[in-house]
C-alpha cells in the first residue's frame, strides 16, 4: 500500500517542480528585478552628472534682455556670437505614438527652436508593425510645417542575433545623419545647439532661452522633474539623460548618455507613459528596449490591470523601483498623488480640457 503512496508523492513533486520552472522563467526579469533592484542601494551608485548649476527664474525674467546679467547669475558669460554669426536651435526626437506629448512640446518650444528633426518608423525597436503616427497626423501640426525636418526610417522584423538595443542604435545613428544634413545647410559661420532628449523628456522655454543666450560650454545635461503616467504621480528631480550640444560636425553624435558632469538643475519636464489610451500602453510595452520586462506574463497587458495601474501609480511592470538609495526606493513604491498643476507647460494648461488625461485627476483612459 505504500508504493502508491510514494509514487504520487514522487507524481506531486514533479508537478510542483514543473510548476516552479515554468513561473520562474516566465517571471525571470522579475524576479531578476526583485533580487537587484531591492540591494541595488548596496552595492550601486546613480551615474547622474554630479555638478549641478543652480537654475535661476521666475515668471517675468527677461533673459533675452538681461542676458548678461542672467548668464552671471549662474556663472557663465553672455555668448559673444559675432555679427556674422547665426545661432539655430534644433530639437531632434524618435517618434514612436506620443502625439499629445510631440503637441505640448513643439508649442512648448516653438519661440526658441528654429527646426524639428523628427524620425519615425513603421515598426517598434522589438520589430512589431506600428502605425507611422506623425506621419498619418501631420495636418495636427501644420502651423510648424516649414519648420518639421521629417524623416521615416523603414522598419522590419528582428534578425536572428539582432536586440532591440541594435534598432534603436541604430535610429539614434540615423539622427545623427540627419542633424549632420541639417546643419550642412547652414551657412560655415553658424553655431547650432542641438537638443538631444527623448520625445517625454520636454525642456522649458526658458531653460532653452538661456542656453541660447549664454556660453556654457561645449555640452550641458538637463535636469528634469520626473513624472509617472501624467503630471500627478510625482517621482522627483531623478530625470537627467537630456542634454543640449554646441554641435562640432567633426565629433558630435545624437546620444542619450552621459557627457559631463554638469547639469542644468530644474529644467523641464519628463513624463514617461504619458499616453492618452490604453492601448498606447500596451505597443510601449512590447516595442521598446526594455520589453523584456514582459517575460510570459502576458497578463501585463490586461486592459483593466493597466488602468489600474494609471490611476494608482504602481510600476506597470509590476517592477520594484530602480532607485539608488533606500530612502528613494520605499517613496516611490507608494506614490502620493499631486494636486497642484502649477509650473507646468504653459501649452497644457491653455488646452487643459484636451489634455485633461494628463493632469491630477484624469487618470481614466479609453
Amino acid at each position: 500500500m505504500r508504493r502508491p503512496s510514494r509514487l504520487l508523492a514522487l507524481f506531486l513533486a514533479v508537478l510542483v517542480c514543473i510548476g516552479l520552472l515554468t513561473y520562474a522563467v516566465q517571471n525571470q526579469y522579475q524576479i531578476r528585478n526583485t533580487l537587484s533592484y531591492a540591494t541595488r542601494p548596496l552595492w550601486d551608485s546613480d551615474d547622474a552628472p554630479s555638478d549641478v548649476v543652480p537654475h535661476y527664474y521666475a515668471d517675468g525674467f527677461h533673459i533675452t534682455s538681461d542676458a548678461e546679467y542672467v548668464c552671471q547669475l549662474h556663472g557663465w558669460s553672455a555668448r559673444n556670437v559675432a555679427p556674422d554669426t547665426e545661432l539655430k536651435v534644433l530639437d531632434a526626437v524618435m517618434m514612436s505614438s506620443e502625439l499629445d506629448l510631440l503637441e505640448v512640446r513643439m508649442n512648448e518650444l516653438e519661440e526658441v527652436v528654429d527646426f524639428f528633426l523628427i524620425i519615425e518608423s513603421n515598426a517598434t525597436f522589438t520589430g512589431l508593425e506600428k502605425e507611422t503616427y506623425f506621419a498619418n497626423n501631420k495636418e495636427r501640426f501644420g502651423k510648424f510645417a516649414d519648420r518639421i525636418v521629417y524623416r521615416f526610417l523603414p522598419g522590419y522584423p528582428l534578425k536572428s542575433g539582432e536586440t532591440a538595443w541594435d534598432v534603436e542604435r541604430r535610429t539614434r545613428d540615423a539622427m545623427s545623419d540627419l542633424i549632420r544634413e541639417s546643419v550642412f545647410r547652414f551657412s560655415p559661420q553658424t553655431q547650432t545647439l542641438v537638443i538631444m532628449a527623448d520625445l517625454d523628456e520636454i525642456p522649458a522655454r526658458h531653460t532653452v532661452a538661456l542656453l541660447k543666450e549664454c556660453d556654457f560650454g561645449k555640452s550641458i545635461h538637463l535636469q528634469f522633474r520626473n513624472y509617472l503616467y501624467s503630471f500627478e504621480w510625482y517621482l522627483g528631480l531623478s530625470s537627467w539623460r537630456a542634454s543640449i550640444m554646441l554641435w562640432d560636425p567633426k565629433t558630435s553624435f545624437y546620444r542619450h548618455s552621459k557627457s559631463g558632469e554638469r547639469i542644468l538643475a530644474d529644467s523641464g519636464w519628463h513624463c514617461s507613459y504619458c499616453f492618452r489610451t490604453i492601448k498606447e500602453y500596451a505597443v510601449k510595452m512590447k516595442g521598446f528596449s526594455h520589453s523584456d520586462r514582459i517575460g510570459g506574463r502576458i497578463n501585463l497587458l490586461d486592459p483593466s490591470r493597466i488602468q489600474d495601474v494609471v490611476c494608482t501609480g504602481k510600476d506597470i511592470f509590476g517592477m520594484l523601483p530602480e532607485a539608488y538609495s533606500y530612502k528613494d526606493l520605499f517613496s516611490q513604491m507608494s506614490l502620493t498623488p499631486l494636486k497642484s498643476a502649477v509650473g507646468l507647460p504653459r501649452y497644457l494648461l491653455e488646452n487643459a480640457n484636451k489634455f485633461s488625461f494628463l493632469l491630477p485627476g484624469g487618470c481614466k483612459r479609453p
